[in-house]
């Protein structure tokens, strides 16, 4: 006769309780290419690193790419990372560092005390210490703050490069295409898409509305930057006051964002350069002058209904 030694039901949970659900966060920098800093390269580490623990099963690696880590809110990984860590799913989080898990301080500490709320411990590789530490809060608060610091000195450095590159009369397209121009060698040179703006600068002088363009263009087959077989009266409207054709750039039209809220911050100083007779024009001064006075008188026409 043999006999089974069966389970019971308080030792199996408790046997369940012993395997921790790991999870683990990898926010990839796009200021760093190192091999070490790849998404595939951090993913296989924590996958491996997890799956060579008996007592640790996987809860899933929840990333970022090249996303700012001054707002938790703009990271789609890092927030369903908390959702599920708030449902219940998660018992362990590993992080590579502080820095990578927020570069705003009092976010971190926010987050960092909803998880020990929740009973989820955080592990941080680079410092070596784990938020339910009893002596980790102070080090935390310490090393929060620096990884703010950093944010601020890379925002401030690459505000010093654009200020420079203003001064020089350097603009750089980069992403933000211009239409009926492509940058060849640094310069703006128009392209086959030179003739619609034309088209538009002359019927809006001649007294269409942005609308009637609009229509008009796309009877004539024009194509938006993205493709599409409509361009709205409202980018229309920021075409007509674009300097840049008429071959002049104004560099850094913008208010500089703080590096925390991403938001345009008047308080910051920039520098806000004219070059004139920057490229080769699209349209003459003369039809651009016309142009911007219609849009004077639209606009006044626009505040005073």
């Amino acid at each position: 006769m043999k006999i089974v030694k069966m389970t019971s039901p308080q030792e199996a949970s408790a046997a369940y309780k012993s395997v921790r659900r790991v999870a683990a966060y990898c926010r990839v920098s796009t200021l760093k290419e190192e091999q070490e800093e790849s998404r595939e390269t951090q993913t296989r580490y924590y996958n491996d690193l997890i799956s060579s623990r008996k007592d640790w099963r996987s809860a899933g690696i929840y990333v970022d790419d090249g996303i700012s880590g001054t707002q938790a809110k703009k990271r789609p990984g890092f927030m369903k990372l908390m959702e599920a860590a708030e449902a219940g799913r998660i018992d362990l989080i590993l992080v590579k560092s502080l820095s990578r898990f927020s570069r705003n301080a009092l976010e971190a500490l926010e987050y960092l005390d909803k998880l020990k709320a929740w009973g989820v411990e955080v592990r941080f590789d680079r410092e070596g210490f784990s938020s339910l530490d009893a002596n980790s809060e102070m080090l935390i608060n310490i090393m929060a703050a620096l990884a703010q610091e950093e944010s601020r000195s890379i925002s401030q450095n690459i505000a010093w490069s654009l200020d420079k590159n203003a001064i020089m009369g350097i603009r750089h397209v980069g992403n933000n295409r211009i239409y009926g121009y492509d940058e060849v060698d640094g310069k703006l040179t128009p392209n086959g898409d030179a003739w619609v703006v034309g088209v538009i600068f002359e019927s809006f002088v001649a007294g269409e509305s942005t609308v009637q363009i609009s229509k008009k263009l796309k009877e004539l087959g024009a194509k938006s930057l993205r493709g599409k077989d409509e361009i709205s009266p409202a980018v229309l409207r920021r075409m007509l006051a674009n300097e840049v054709y008429i071959g002049d750039r104004l560099i850094q039209k913008r208010e500089r964002t703080n590096y925390l809220t991403k938001k345009p911050d008047p308080r910051i100083p920039y520098v806000r350069v004219y070059v004139s007779n920057d490229h080769e024009p699209i349209i003459d001064r003369e039809l651009w002058t016309k142009a911007q006075n219609r849009l004077r008188q639209t606009r006044s026409v626009a505040r005073s209904v």
